[in-house]
Formats: C-alpha cells, sequence, structure tokens
C-alpha cells in the first residue's frame, strides 16, 4: 500500500470528503468537522497555512496542518505555526504514515520561518510534537467557569454581532500597545471570527471588551469567552467585567460561560478556577516556548487556538 504525502493547496481542497475522513477517524461528528468549517479554515479563515495530505491510489486518507500566526515577545514578531486537524483513516493508521505528515510540514513550517510550535496536547500526537518541532513544553490553560444572569446593570455596554466591527474596536483597542503574545492585524482579526460554523458576539464599554461564542460542549450550552482587550494602560474598573459578561449572558441566552487562558492586563477573575482534570485535559497546549516565555506572553487566549 503506497501512501503519497504532498501540499494541498486551499483551493483544491475536496472539503466534503475531508470532513467525511475526519469525522470517520475521530468517530464523532459536529460543526467542527463539517465541510463548511474545513473550507473556511484554509479558504478565508487562515489563509496563511500550510495543508499537507496523504493519499493512496488518488485518495486522500489522512491530513496535518499548520496555520501560521504572528508571535510578538518583548517587541520583537516571531512567526508561529499551531499545528492542527492531523486525522488519518483507521486502515490507513500507521506511525511512519504520521511521521512523513511531519516531516513534510515540519520542511514548509521552516521554509515559512516558524520558528515557534504550539497544539493542543493529546495522547495520539505528543510524541511526534517532541520528534519533529522540539514541543518539550505542556501548558495547562487557566480556565474559570461561572454563571451570570444578565441582572448586572449595563448602562454604556455595547454588543457587537458585526465581525469588522468588533475587528475595528481590537484595533482600535490595540493601537496604544499590544501585550506580548500572538498579535492580530484588523483584517486577520475579522477573519478569524468570520466562521460559518459559530458565531461571535463581543460587548464593550469603550475601555474594555469581552468576546464570546455561544457553544455547546458535551451537550451543555455555555458561553466561551475567546478573548478580552482594553486599551493601552488602562485598568479595568471593579464592576466592569461583571457588566460586560452580564450582557453577553443576557444576549446569547447563555447564562453559563467559560474563560480559558491569560490576559495579565485585565486579569479575569470572575467565576470559579477549574483543575485540569475537570476538563479531561482538553486544554492543555504543548509547545516549545508558552512556559519558557511566559513572562513576556501578556496574552494567550482561546481566540489564539483554533478551538475558539
Amino acid at each position: 500500500m503506497t501512501i503519497d504525502i504532498r501540499i494541498e493547496k486551499a483551493d483544491e481542497l475536496d472539503a466534503r470528503h475531508t470532513a467525511d475522513l475526519a469525522r470517520a477517524a475521530f468517530g464523532k461528528g459536529g460543526p467542527e468537522l463539517s465541510a463548511e468549517r474545513f473550507a473556511w479554515t484554509y479558504r478565508e479563515g487562515y489563509p496563511w497555512a500550510t495543508l499537507v495530505s496523504a493519499y493512496s491510489e488518488g485518495q486522500k486518507v489522512g491530513q496535518l496542518a499548520g496555520l501560521y500566526k504572528t508571535v510578538a515577545l518583548e517587541g520583537e514578531s516571531h512567526r508561529a505555526a499551531e499545528l492542527v486537524d492531523l486525522f488519518v483513516a483507521p486502515a490507513f493508521r500507521s506511525f511512519q504514515g504520521a511521521s512523513n505528515l511531519y516531516k513534510e510540514l515540519r520542511r514548509a513550517a521552516t521554509a515559512e520561518g516558524a520558528k515557534l510550535i504550539y497544539a493542543y496536547a493529546n495522547d495520539a500526537a505528543s510524541l511526534l510534537n517532541k520528534r519533529f518541532f522540539k514541543m518539550e513544553e505542556l501548558t495547562p490553560l487557566p480556565a474559570r467557569i461561572g454563571f451570570s444572569l444578565g441582572f448586572t446593570a449595563g448602562h454604556g455596554v455595547t454588543v457587537l454581532d458585526d465581525a469588522a466591527a468588533i475587528a475595528a474596536l481590537h484595533a482600535e483597542f490595540e493601537a496604544g500597545g499590544a501585550p506580548g503574545g500572538v498579535a492580530w492585524s484588523e483584517e486577520a482579526f475579522r477573519r478569524r471570527i468570520s466562521s460559518p460554523v459559530f458565531r461571535y458576539v463581543c460587548a464593550t464599554d469603550g475601555d474594555c471588551a469581552v468576546l464570546a461564542s455561544p457553544r455547546l460542549i458535551r451537550s451543555v450550552p455555555i458561553l466561551l469567552i475567546c478573548a478580552t482587550f482594553s486599551r493601552a494602560g488602562h485598568r479595568v474598573r471593579p464592576g466592569a467585567l461583571d457588566a460586560l459578561l452580564a450582557r453577553l449572558c443576557r444576549t446569547t441566552g447563555r447564562p453559563l460561560y467559560l474563560y480559558v487562558g491569560w490576559n495579565d492586563q485585565i486579569g479575569f477573575d470572575r467565576g470559579f478556577a477549574l483543575p485540569p482534570r475537570a476538563l479531561g485535559g482538553k486544554f492543555i497546549m504543548q509547545s516549545n516556548f508558552l512556559n519558557s516565555r511566559r513572562a513576556q506572553i501578556g496574552r494567550f487566549e482561546l481566540l489564539d487556538v483554533d478551538y475558539g
């Protein structure tokens, strides 16, 4: 059985076949494994990406992708790659086959100048991540869960649901200086939150903002807090986060919210801290920099990973 490994261009992607392949490989469905999501990811959401695919007798049987991003550390920009969408049809799984996907992506990432690498940690890929990308660091993302009935006064709070308007607000807030971490241009931010399968809403009081997305996690309706941002040098006033969260929970009909990650400038402290085991290890990152350069990373939230 001969497996051909090659880079697949976005306009060549058969999104429906890729979705069928992913569902068979993972043994589940969901919007994150839909044809619409795959087509959007590589054609619109992350146009700077490498998609490495495995073929057998002309039929796609597996893939691995790298989404390229810019990470700002101490005022310097670095190219980074997030590894995503590794799956292989059950009949074609082998260590050698997966290794060949990794080898090809490593070549492409090196050519792109991506030296910072990260991905969700999982048992299937952990060894390959270490072997091919020297991803020795495991970082459990801090998580907090809370509940809001939306009764908190929200005077002066505006809710935005247009991706372009949200991206413009983020660009305005970041103009005075952004915390270290994944850097988003206005256009990249707009693309990132223009998903055809997930809705994004943002609440702001003019100085601070919270970006959220209503989701179903393990059949539980929940409001996923994807990012927080504020004007450079602005201290979040007491009660500001409560008002923004209340407005978002009321607007989306999701009284339960989940925040994962960190923003040192804002210091999200609402709700209750969750131990990593409570989330089944779902939000543990594997990388070659998140721990060793943590002091230089002021913000790392779900916006910065493909899940959010």
